[in-house]
């Protein structure tokens, strides 16, 4: 992690942004997968929670995604600003729901242990 400021949270490294990203990802993929339907079975219901799991994975993978985007373009410039930082937090906090997930890359733990400090 690359400190930014004082008193300002740590930031991550584009290799750790990069790793968390893309866990994110995974499990967005994974999450939408229960929806697939094999060829010839019937849609699901609209409405029905079923049937909104890929949308719903698909506004968090896009919500990474961009937020993602703009942290790396900050960090590879070497010039992060208060929006790198807002960044941060919310790829922090949609990820802290798998902070206890077995699929948890070891070295992602200490990022999600220390932003969840912060906020205690």
């Amino acid at each position: 992690m690359t400190a930014h400021g004082l008193g300002q949270p740590c930031l991550p490294t584009i290799d750790q942004l990069c790793a968390l990203r893309d866990f994110i990802h995974g499990r967005t993929y994974h999450a939408s997968s229960i929806a697939i339907r094999f060829r010839g079975e019937p849609d699901h219901p609209a409405g029905s929670a079923i049937a909104e799991v890929p949308r719903v994975s698909q506004a968090v993978y896009d919500v990474v995604r961009r937020l993602s985007m703009q942290l790396y373009a900050e960090l590879e410039a070497g010039q992060p600003g208060p929006s790198a930082d807002a960044a941060w937090a919310v790829i922090l906090t949609i990820a802290a729901v798998w902070r206890n997930s077995p699929d948890l890359p070891e070295e992602l733990r200490p990022l999600l242990q220390a932003a969840e400090s912060r906020h205690a």
